[in-house]
C-alpha cells in the first residue's frame, strides 16, 4: 500500500472523524481488493455473456407451437352437431398467427446492433415488431379465407370479433412494454428483451382461450360452407 498517499490525504482533511472513516474504507478496499476486483470483473463478464440472439431458445417459440396443438384438438358444434367448417377455420387462424409471430420474433433476434442500441430505439423496434406481426397475420388469414370463398363481410366479422376478445391482452402488452422500459431493473438490452419475451409467452398462452371464445360466438354462420384446405 502507498502510505505516502494516505499521508497526503491526512494533510488535506482536517476533520479527524472524516479522516478516520476514509482511512478505514481505503484499508478495507486494499485488504479485499482481489475479491472486489474479481466480483466486478465476473459481473461484467456475466452481462457480456448474454446476447439477445440466445433468446432463440426461449420458450416463447415452443409456446407458439404448443398453442397450435391445443387448438387442433378443439371441436366446435352448432345445434349439437359437429361444425367442421368452424373447427377448421379456428385451427387455420391459429396456425397462421403462430407462424407469422414466430417468423417476426426470429428475425428480430438477428437485428443488427440490437445488443448495443439505445434503449429508446430498442423500445421502438419492439413496438414496431408487435404492430408488424399483427398486421401481417390479419392480412394473411384474410387472404386465405377469401380464397376459400368466404364472403368479405363474414371474414371481416370474424377478425373484428377476435380483436375484440384480444383487445385487453394487446393493450396490456403495450402497458407492460412501457413499464419494462421505464424501469431501472433491466441493466442491458438482453434483460429488457427477455422481459418482453416472457410477457409475450404469457399472452400467447391465453390465445387458445380467445380463439375458442371467438369461434363459439359464430354460432352456425359458416356450417354450410364447403371449406377446403
Amino acid at each position: 500500500m502507498n502510505f505516502k498517499f494516505i499521508s497526503d490525504i491526512a494533510k488535506v482533511i482536517d476533520h479527524p472523524w472524516i479522516l478516520f472513516f476514509l482511512i478505514v474504507v481505503i484499508m478495507f478496499m486494499w485488504i479485499f481488493r482481489k475479491g472486489i476486483s474479481s466480483k466486478l470483473f465476473s459481473q461484467k463478464q456475466k452481462q457480456a455473456k448474454y446476447k439477445i440472439k440466445s433468446l432463440e431458445n426461449h420458450n416463447v417459440f415452443s409456446t407458439l407451437e404448443q398453442i397450435k396443438m391445443e387448438v387442433s384438438h378443439m371441436k366446435f358444434y352448432t345445434d349439437s352437431y359437429y361444425d367442421t367448417t368452424k373447427t377448421k377455420m379456428c385451427e387455420d387462424f391459429t396456425i397462421v398467427k403462430s407462424n407469422v409471430c414466430s417468423k417476426w420474433m426470429n428475425n428480430f433476434l438477428k437485428y443488427e446492433g440490437i445488443d448495443t442500441m439505445e434503449r429508446d430505439k430498442l423500445k421502438k423496434v419492439i413496438l414496431d415488431l408487435q404492430t408488424n406481426m399483427h398486421e401481417e397475420y390479419i392480412r394473411d388469414i384474410r387472404e386465405m379465407w377469401l380464397e376459400r370463398k368466404i364472403k368479405v363481410k363474414d371474414v371481416d366479422y370474424i377478425i373484428r370479433l377476435f380483436e375484440k376478445f384480444r383487445y385487453d391482452v394487446v393493450k396490456s402488452f403495450e402497458n407492460r412494454i412501457d413499464s419494462i422500459f421505464g424501469s431501472n431493473n433491466y441493466q442491458s438490452n438482453y434483460y429488457l428483451t427477455l422481459a418482453v419475451f416472457e410477457m409475450w409467452a404469457m399472452g400467447i398462452d391465453l390465445l387458445p382461450r380467445d380463439m375458442h371464445t371467438t369461434f363459439e360466438n359464430l354460432n352456425g354462420k359458416f356450417k354450410d360452407i364447403k371449406y377446403e384446405r
